[in-house]
């Protein structure tokens, strides 16, 4: 019976031994844990380093929608030079690329014709003045008729208008530049039989130029004569004005003709000419540089930085242009948006401030 008893005993000490010694070494393990963990989070804050930016401070703005659309420079004023009469060309007097003046004789055709006309029709002009001087001389005396008179008048008046009409005639084989300019083009020669409405010569007035721009349906109802423009040239640009829309479609493009003036653009006729047209225009918006926003999905974000961290904010971007991006949604003015070293954040990153821009991103 005693034996029972200790070996009862026994068992029960072994037991609580086990126990004993799985407790303890839970408690241990348990500390361990607790001690490599309190370790790590030392570790890792001792080693978190902030990350310099450059950020910009948001303010509202006003936002230019500008767009480019294409055409060739042309003249504003031309002249082409037509003969008023079928005749042989006598003589030209300019090559392509002569300076000419309002007036200068450009072409002369051959004048035999007209000046025997015109010397026929003075004589007759001549009788006829002189057989009314008598006939009036005559009326005064009671020699004539007052009817006598007034048909003597009549047919020196008719006389006078063949004479008139034969001068211009005449006048007409000088054919005359009617504008300044340059010759432009010539399909004439000496000798050339010419007939009324051919083009014999294309002047050009290469101090007023301007361009005819194909605009579409999208901005033709938004420009106006007081839209801004600025018309751009192999690298040289100048602000210019709208001189003509056309409201009626050019057939087979659908685009609509604007043209503009090139004041100020050193250019010939025949260039391509590119022009901006400010279609829109919109205030108080926030607007940031279309770099910095970072794709996911079709997500929008950027980096604002809050207090001494790093966080990714959703934005709801409107139109871009030229680098710049109009912002619909997410972002406030006097929020610090991060420039430069975006590349180098995540979500709640440690950062420091190098520097703070304040700019005007809009532009046009």
């Amino acid at each position: 019976m005693a034996k029972s008893i200790f070996s009862r005993l026994s068992v029960v000490l072994w037991v609580l031994l086990v126990l004993a010694g799985g407790v303890f070494m839970a408690v241990r393990v348990n500390a361990k844990l607790q001690e490599a963990s309190a370790n790590t989070a030392a570790m890792e804050q001792a080693e978190e380093v902030p990350i310099p930016v450059d950020v910009v401070r948001l303010a509202r703005q006003d936002w230019e929608v500008w767009r480019s659309y294409y055409g060739q420079a042309k003249a504003g004023k031309s002249q082409a030079v037509t003969s008023y009469v079928k005749e042989i060309v006598r003589e030209v007097h300019v090559q392509i690329g002569d300076k000419v003046k309002a007036g200068q004789v450009l072409l002369t055709l051959s004048s035999q014709d007209f000046q025997a006309s015109a010397a026929a029709n003075r004589a007759s002009y001549d009788d006829a003045v002189r057989e009314y001087g008598r006939l009036s001389e005559l009326h005064k005396s009671g020699g004539v008729s007052q009817s006598q008179v007034e048909q003597a008048y009549s047919k020196m008046k008719n006389e006078e208008a063949k004479l008139q009409s034969s001068k211009s005639s005449l006048a007409r084989t000088q054919i005359r530049a009617s504008i300044d300019g340059i010759v432009a083009s010539r399909s004439v020669e000496p000798g050339e039989v010419v007939t009324d409405g051919n083009t014999l010569l294309t002047i050009i007035d290469l101090t007023d130029l301007e361009a005819e721009i194909m605009v579409s349906r999208r901005d033709i109802m938004s420009l106006n004569r007081d839209t801004p423009v600025v018309a751009e040239s192999d690298g040289k640009k100048t602000a210019c004005s709208i001189k003509r829309i056309s409201p009626e479609a050019a057939k087979g493009s659908g685009l609509y003709p604007v043209v503009v003036c090139l004041d100020g653009l050193d250019v010939l006729p025949g260039t391509h000419v590119e022009a901006r047209f400010m279609v829109e225009k919109r205030t108080g918006l926030i607007v940031i540089p279309s770099e910095i926003v970072q794709r996911r999905g079709d997500k929008a974000y950027v980096y604002v930085v809050e207090g001494d961290r790093a966080k990714l904010r959703e934005i709801t971007p409107g139109e871009g242009q030229n680098g710049a991006l109009a912002v619909d949604a997410g972002l406030s003015e006097g929020d610090l948006v991060v420039l430069r070293g975006f590349n180098l954040l995540y979500d709640n990153a440690l950062v420091k401030i190098s520097e703070e821009t304040a700019v005007s991103l809009a532009g046009n």
